[in-house]
This record gives C-alpha cells, structure tokens and sequence, in this order.
C-alpha cells in the first residue's frame, strides 16, 4: 500500500524479471500497488515522471502478465542505474505535468534543422512514437553510433515519408 503527498504516491516494490513478458525488450517491473494505480488512473493516468531509489525516470503503467499494474524497465536502463533484479526499492509517482514533452538529442536536432521536411513529418509523429524513435539515439554512449543511429532515423523517416504521400 502506498502513501501519498499532494499528487506524489510513494511504495516500496521489489524490482522483478519476468521472461513470461513476450512482448518488446522491458522484462523487468517493478509492481504499483492498487491504490496508487487507482489513484493515477482516476486522475488522468498517461505518462508518470518519479524515481526509484533516487534515479528519475518517465514512463506510462503497463500491467503484468496477471494483470496487475506495473512499471516497466528495462535491463539496460537498470544496469545504468545501478538497480538489480530482487532489490527492493523506493518508488516516488506522479502524474507528468508535461507528458507531451520529448528530450531530443542534439544530433537528431541539428539533422532535423538541416531537412525540413523530414522535420515537418517528425513533428506529426504522436509524442510516444517520437519519444521511442529518439532512445535509440540517445542511449548510445559513442558519437559514432548516434551519429550512425541518427542517419538510420533520417532515412526510416524518410520512406515512411514517402510511403504516406
């Protein structure tokens, strides 16, 4: 059961892996308790800001396999914070004040400025879909994988240019 201050819910969950979760890479989640998640939903839901043990992160509820809410993770973004499978955590929730709001790296930036068009068709994108398509670019630690990452994003915006026209 969780506790709440203004619209800030906080509990304490154990960070699970669940390789019964088939669909997409974040296997890891840490479970909301019914209360919070009732709670979240009642005032809106969509996208959540907060932190586990301190590591700020944004993320929508899933539900697990069972149905119960959840946050997922995954392995990558736990190994940077320094979080494993079994810990048991702090989780401090809120609704996002901005949910539309998408951190773009800089790379992608500077190539979206330089074709206009490809920008054009970038803004159209929902903001989830916009938000997925830069992780990619900005996990990367080298310059020369976001680099390479960025011209790959260019030319998949691109064709789904073309294909829309």
């Amino acid at each position: 059961m969780g506790t709440r201050k203004r619209d800030e819910h906080r509990f304490e969950a154990t960070i699970v892996h669940d390789d019964a979760i088939a669909k997409g890479y974040m296997k890891h989640y840490v479970s909301v308790p019914d209360d919070v998640a009732r709670a979240l939903e009642e005032s809106g839901g969509g996208r959540l800001v907060g932190s586990i043990d301190g590591i700020v992160f944004s993320r929508t509820m899933q539900r697990r396999p069972d149905g119960g809410p959840c946050l997922r993770f995954g392995a990558g973004w736990l190994r940077d914070a320094g979080l494993e499978e079994g810990t048991v955590v702090e989780v401090v929730v809120r609704r996002d004040p901005d949910p539309d709001r998408v951190e773009i790296p800089s790379e992608l930036t500077s190539a979206l400025r330089a074709l206009p068009g490809v920008a054009k068709y970038w803004a159209s994108l929902t903001p989830g879909r916009r938000r997925t398509l830069a992780y990619s670019i900005e996990r990367a630690k080298r310059p020369e994988t976001r680099e390479r990452r960025v011209n790959a994003l260019i030319e998949l915006l691109q064709d789904e240019q073309l294909e829309r026209e």
